[in-house]
């Protein structure tokens, strides 16, 4: 059967779909831990458990977001009905996180709960995991879909080095960023501009490919995904990927403030850490058929190791180092974190090859339980640290004891990450392995087609 092709247009279209995504989500993930305890006044030890606790059920929701994904079906498909019904819903839940009322310790605690779990666990997870299993249910050759990951993680990438640059002078134009209601306006703005994105997805980009529908059983689903080592191996990178992202806009906020002592610097040293991230995954896919992943991703590791030695034995006052370094960090990161979807998409051939079934949306929510655990434990230990070394948002300068705390860490806690990076790159022989596995997966689907199928 000749299978329609995904043009250049649709690949593209499926990529700014991050751009709606990321709109919403880099501001989160980059300024909530800051708008809590330095905004609003909250305590970062009791935001960290806060958050600790949200991710237990955001792991939970990410699996029942991926088992019904995959069982449920309409006439446009599996995932082009999240992105219509769920988008403005996932717009609207992230205004309300930061509409946090001024009364008692104890209902604002209750409410912080509840709406960042609303966007976080619930919609932004469905919304989210329904666009990332998108590629896969658009097309089922693996380099074609590797590239639409890949372009994917290139609106990613612009945009967040836009919003590092953007929030703060909106956050300023809209009234300053102590106060709160500015904090909401430039959320409704990026709101706005996000649902835009993802709503030509649901016009341009077509679901092609179907599976048959798995167990209903997500106990039995989930059972698959661990029967996968090389899955297990993506999710472990992609909790990898996360925290260096944490790193790059959450909790640098912390150091350039703090130690540094210039906020101003933020939008230079994203843009350092993701501009080559930006130009590179534009030429990205055209390498896929010539240099197999893992070589990128080990590569892009060494660099990231080399980057950090020289930034952790330099000087501290240094914006030319601090800028430089993260350079070629970000020129090292864009490998890892420009094919880590796609490496998690060719785990879906190798689990139905292994198992006989074929979960693909499964994979990829069992693959963002990982990356959410991995944000939630990073985030509520930078909690519990920051309260450790005697950090108080509400101090107009922070003791040696906190400014020192937060240096060690920001250097030194990067590269137990690169060393997971180069060590699951060792171990990754999927890419040799591949294209028998498509031959014998070839093999059995003509044996199982009807006769007289074409």
């Amino acid at each position: 059967m000749k299978k329609e092709k995904v043009g250049i247009v649709e690949q593209f279209v499926f990529g700014s779909g991050q751009i709606g995504l990321n709109a919403l989500y880099t501001l989160f993930s980059s300024y909530v831990l800051y708008f809590y305890t330095d905004v609003i006044g909250m305590n970062a030890a009791i935001i960290g458990t806060v958050v600790l606790i949200s991710k237990m059920f955001d792991g939970v929701s990410d699996l029942i977001a991926g088992q019904l994904i995959d069982t449920h079906k309409s006439k446009k498909g599996h995932c082009i009905p999240v992105l219509a019904r769920w988008t403005l819903p996932m717009v609207t839940s992230v205004v309300l996180v930061f509409l946090v009322p001024d009364s008692s310790i104890a209902l604002r605690i209750a409410f912080i709960f509840v709406t960042y779990n609303l966007f976080n666990t619930v919609l932004y997870t469905y919304v989210n995991l329904a666009h990332n299993s998108l590629a896969s249910y658009a097309t089922d050759d693996p380099t074609t879909r590797s590239k639409m990951l890949c372009y994917s993680m290139l609106f990613a990438a612009l945009t967040q080095t836009i919003m590092a640059s953007a929030i703060l002078p909106m956050v300023k134009f809209y009234g300053g960023q102590d106060s709160q209601s500015a904090w909401v306006k430039s959320m409704l703005t990026l709101g706005a501009v996000g649902a835009v994105f993802l709503f030509l997805n649901v016009f341009v980009v077509k679901e092609r490919v179907d599976n048959e529908v798995p167990s209903e059983n997500i106990i039995q689903s989930v059972k698959i995904a661990f029967q996968n080592k090389y899955w297990l191996m993506s999710a472990v990178l992609q909790i990898c990927c996360t925290i260096v992202l944490l790193f790059n806009l959450s909790i640098s906020v912390y150091y350039l403030e703090n130690v540094a002592g210039n906020l101003g610097l933020m939008g230079a040293y994203v843009a350092a850490s993701n501009v080559p991230g930006i130009i590179g995954m534009l030429i990205l896919p055209v390498f896929l058929d010539k240099i197999s992943k893992k070589k990128l991703v080990l590569a892009g590791g060494m660099l990231m190791l080399i980057g950090q030695v020289v930034f952790i034995i330099g000087p501290t006052d240094s914006a030319a180092l601090l800028v430089g370094t993260a350079l070629l960090r970000g020129i090292g990161f864009l490998f890892p974190m420009g094919l880590v979807n796609a490496m998690t998409g060719d785990t879906i051939e190798y689990g139905e090859w292994k198992t006989g079934t074929k979960v693909q949306a499964v994979l990829f929510s069992a693959k963002s339980v990982a990356e959410k655990l991995g944000q939630g434990l990073m985030t509520s230990l930078f909690g519990f640290f920051l309260t450790a070394v005697g950090y108080d948002g509400n101090l107009a300068a922070q003791p040696a004891s906190a400014v020192s705390g937060i240096e060690y860490f920001f250097k030194f806690a990067p590269l137990a990450v690169i060393a997971a990076i180069l060590l699951i790159c060792m171990r990754w022989k999927l890419d040799d392995e591949m294209p028998q596995i498509q031959k014998d997966l070839e093999a059995r689907r003509e044996k199982a087609a009807p006769a007289g199928h074409i």
